[in-house]
C-alpha cells in the first residue's frame, strides 16, 4: 500500500521520528511548509508529503560510493 501524504503522527511512528525533529528541519529550512509538511483543512494535525520527502532525501543524500584508485 502506498500513500502520498500521511498524518505527522503516523509518519513519526513509521519512521521513528519525533515532531521536534520535523520542526527543526522546518526551522533550519531543510523542509518547507506547503512542500514536505502540509496544513490540511479539517485536520487537527499537519501531514507529511512522502513524495516530497523522498525527493528531498534523494537530492541531499551523501555520496557513499567508494572510488577506485
Amino acid at each position: 500500500m502506498f500513500f502520498e501524504c500521511i498524518p505527522i503522527s503516523v509518519y513519526c511512528k513509521l519512521f521513528d521520528e519525533t515532531t521536534d525533529a520535523i520542526n527543526k528541519r522546518l526551522q533550519r529550512q531543510f523542509w518547507h511548509e506547503g512542500v514536505q509538511v502540509l496544513k490540511v483543512e479539517g485536520s487537527k494535525e499537519r501531514w507529511i508529503d512522502i513524495i516530497e520527502v523522498n525527493k528531498w532525501a534523494r537530492k541531499n543524500k551523501q555520496n557513499t560510493h567508494c572510488q577506485e584508485v
